[in-house]
């Protein structure tokens, strides 16, 4: 048993993660399933969301996979109804979905690339927060998380994109004092870098669930510093009881790369 769910145990709490099906989500996802959240798998992947459900919902329909595209409102507002409607309500949500805009500067960035990164990357972010907090309300609160990118905060000067899309999801952050009576929580977390999953090895050995699950959680990050499950540890405490006084908050988990 993973020591860390001792101390943050999600039983019977809904976690909604979206850009599940690859990266660090991914991780995020079976963390939080050890730990006894039921998930809802949110991805334009199809082929892979359902893979990783399948591996994940062993165990009493602990998972269900929906696809979406975060960028389209109303997509985003039927599905979150859906997950609502299904597991009766949703106490956790992980903003994970986004692309990368191949890191161009200012002058590069065609308005093609920046329409497609502030659509992926900001509004998506912002409408599944929109489109989640009525069920947390009703849920009587909850724990939302944006996954941001460290670009932002260790002055690369490539990464446009990512610093506006990263700095309008911060803005997004400021409504943590607003919702804090009704016992929601935003925060979010920058990770370091990690490789993307062996998604291949995962689909060869989706009948090993334990194998499978174990290959996820050994991949590196900071040239053998530290893995997926490091990040994954920083995203259990903050949806978590025990981080309840913590809202407003970053979190960065990169072993000084960033500094």
């Amino acid at each position: 048993m993973n020591p860390l769910n001792a101390y943050f145990p999600l039983k019977n709490k809904v976690a909604v993660i979206t850009g599940a099906a690859s990266g660090i989500a991914l991780q995020i996802a079976c963390a939080l399933s050890a730990a006894g959240a039921r998930l809802a798998i949110l991805d334009e992947r199809e082929s892979e969301g359902r893979i990783i459900t399948r591996l994940l919902s062993s165990k009493q329909d602990k998972a269900r996979f929906w696809q979406l595209d975060v960028s389209n409102s109303n997509a985003v507002q039927r599905v979150m109804a859906a997950v609502e409607a299904h597991f009766g309500r949703i106490d956790i949500l992980i903003n994970s979905a986004g692309i990368d805009a191949d890191n161009p500067s200012a002058q590069g960035l065609s308005i093609k690339q920046w329409e497609k990164a502030m659509q992926a990357n900001v509004n998506g972010s912002i409408l599944c927060s929109k489109h989640v907090i009525p069920a947390m309300e009703r849920a009587g609160g909850g724990a939302i998380v944006n996954v941001l990118s460290l670009c932002s905060m260790d002055g690369e000067r490539q990464e446009a994109a990512d610093h506006v899309a990263t700095a309008a999801v911060r803005v997004a952050n400021m409504n943590a004092i607003r919702y804090a009576a009704h016992n929601i929580r935003i925060n979010s977390i920058y990770p370091g870098v990690v490789r993307p999953p062996a998604l291949a090895a995962a689909k060869r050995k989706q009948g090993d669930l334990t194998q499978a699950l174990t290959d996820i959680a050994e991949l590196r990050m900071l040239a053998g510093k530290g893995s997926a499950t490091d990040v994954a540890a920083g995203i259990l405490y903050l949806v978590s009881d025990a981080s309840r006084f913590v809202s407003g908050s970053e979190l960065v988990i990169d072993a000084g790369y960033g500094g």
